[in-house]
């Protein structure tokens, strides 16, 4: 009588299917590799949102190898806020060329979509969505919504404060009560740090509403830093 396991052929094949299952392994490894790092090399390093005309200048003539880096990245949601990080000169639209092409800041928010999508903790690609949807109104972008969630992801990150604080107190309508708080804390901060003329450039572009607020504010942290403020953006401030 032949016992099974003395069958011609199946030790060998029994021996074949792990090789196969590890050569499949090992290949999709080598193509994951070569999808991270195409996308590495490829990308120009726009790691954080431009807080000034001259970063964002800078990061606008990145704009095509961040595009292609995130096509290649696809579903990661880092690679899709570099690309659309090269757009936050629309936020100075005084100084850049593209004030009057609103498909410029539609593109960013399709990239900035998916950016949130996939990596929805991005402080700075919250911060832009809110500063784009308050300056060209975008549809399906709620900006104090928006606003809020670069608050509750990145409240300790000092780089975006001046940013944030500028696109918050630009509101025609300040009336939120939370967006009054992180607003409170910013001022509170900058004072803190000596950056009084932080907060005078935030001043002198902010709303009636928003620049009431700003004197109050600081009115009642350091009614010493009210003649700075006069001096570097003179207003309404008395």
């Amino acid at each position: 009588m032949t016992m099974l396991a003395d069958a011609p052929g199946m030790h060998r094949t029994t021996r074949s299917g792990p090789r196969v299952a590890a050569l499949l392994f090992a290949t999709l490894l080598c193509l994951q590799c070569v999808w991270l790092t195409a996308a590495e090399l490829i990308q120009p390093g726009v790691n954080q949102l431009p807080t000034s005309v001259a970063a964002a200048a800078a990061a606008a003539t990145k704009r095509v190898a961040a595009s292609v880096a995130a096509s290649i990245g696809v579903l990661r949601g880092n690679l899709w806020a570099q690309s659309a990080y090269t757009y936050a000169n629309l936020l100075w639209p005084e100084d850049t060329e593209y004030a009057s092409v609103p498909a410029s800041a539609e593109r960013a928010r399709q990239n900035l979509d998916r950016a949130l999508r996939w990596g929805p903790t991005q402080s700075g690609a919250w911060l832009l969505l809110a500063g784009l949807g308050r300056e060209f109104r975008l549809t399906g972008a709620a900006p104090t919504e928006a606003l809020k969630m670069s608050y509750y992801t990145g409240p300790t990150e000092m780089s975006l404060i001046p940013l944030r604080l500028s696109v918050a107190i630009k509101a025609d309508r300040f009336d939120d009560f939370e967006i009054h708080q992180f607003v409170g804390r910013d001022l509170r901060l900058l004072l803190a740090q000596d950056k009084k003329t932080a907060i005078a450039a935030v001043y002198r572009t902010a709303s009636p509403t928003g620049k009431s607020f700003i004197e109050q504010t600081v009115a009642d942290i350091d009614p010493s830093a009210l003649p700075s403020l006069r001096a570097a953006a003179p207003s309404s401030l008395k």
